[in-house]
């Protein structure tokens, strides 16, 4: 059987491979609907006591600025609050996300990465595959889960169903140079997505959520976070970011995608297993892929110069 070297779910060969699945009617459905639109919304995954702890201990660790934290953290967001927070892990790591994630791939899922927000994002229009992206393509997702009720003056998450299947954009599409790009080209890429969603005629969604409802969205759908409408109001909510298992995991932003140098994301840690995530390519290691260790100097460089990146990434979804 062909696979064209995808996620099953989002092969071209999607119901030939669908016809050898034993799916109950529940996990059918959800199948279908994450094929289509590139997203699902599940209630009554998660437990009201574990969604309780984690935006207790948000509040009264990651967003208090007397709590030593040393991962990126603002007034509006706190990335990787599972390496300080055991609630924050363990809804990372829940058996049923996770099962959920690997009835979807067909790998086993890698919690990488979580960012935990008081206040919506009010990020523009964009896909994750431009920050994190794999080899072979689209192995990777993302999980929004709501600690809260979120109504629409809160901010909530937009996203555009059906965007999924749209090309994964990057700055070799954009610009006409072949130089590397870098924080200070985002505003380019916002300013395409845009267009591209104008040129799409996509309908634009937002998840008014209740608490404890989770949002799995597949790595290529362009999303972004509403305006908030009444100033002060929470939006406390977790997202965790997922690669699975046997891909190379880089990242297009800070790769140049014209001379296909790679920005590898080396130093990857697995949530669940606290050891660092071995690159391979179908199991195969690959001797020859770029590195990309000029771009992470240049990064370095510009870290240093100034706040350009904490900027660009502050709102992120």
């Amino acid at each position: 059987m062909i696979n064209a070297n995808l996620p099953w779910i989002e092969s071209p060969f999607f119901e030939e491979i669908l016809a050898t699945k034993k799916l109950t009617g529940e996990q059918l459905n959800f199948v279908r609907e994450y094929q289509q639109n590139g997203f699902v919304v599940i209630s009554g995954m998660l437990s009201e006591s574990l969604v309780d702890r984690t935006r207790i201990d948000a509040e009264e660790k990651a967003f208090n600025p007397d709590f030593p934290i040393k991962t990126q953290r603002d007034e509006r967001r706190v990335q990787d609050f599972w390496k300080v927070s055991e609630a924050s892990k363990e809804l990372a790591c829940h058996p049923k996300i996770l099962e959920m994630l690997s009835l979807f791939y067909d790998r086993e899922p890698i919690p990488f990465q979580t960012l935990n927000f008081k206040f919506g994002s009010q990020q523009r229009a964009h896909s994750d595959t431009i920050h994190f992206s794999s080899l072979p393509a689209k192995f990777m997702c993302g999980v929004w889960v709501a600690l809260e009720d979120i109504t629409e003056e809160k901010g909530p998450v937009f996203y555009f169903p059906g965007s999924h299947r749209l090309p994964e954009y990057d700055f070799s599409h954009i610009k006409t140079d072949a130089k590397t790009p870098s924080y200070q080209d985002y505003i380019e890429y916002e300013d395409f997505i845009e267009k591209i969603v104008d040129a799409n005629k996509f309908e634009k969604k937002k998840f008014i959520a209740k608490k404890g409802d989770v949002l799995i969205w597949s790595s290529n759908i362009i999303h972004g976070g509403s305006p908030v409408e009444k100033e002060g109001t929470t939006r406390w909510s977790q997202v965790t970011h997922y690669f699975f298992k046997d891909c190379y995991y880089y990242t297009p932003m800070l790769s140049n995608m014209v001379t296909k140098e790679l920005f590898l994301r080396n130093n990857l840690e697995n949530m669940l297993t606290g050891e660092k995530v071995t690159q391979t390519y179908n199991g195969d290691q690959l001797n020859s892929l770029p590195s990309g260790k000029h771009i992470f100097t240049l990064l370095q460089k510009r870290l240093r110069a100034g706040s350009i990146l904490l900027k660009m990434l502050k709102g992120q979804v």
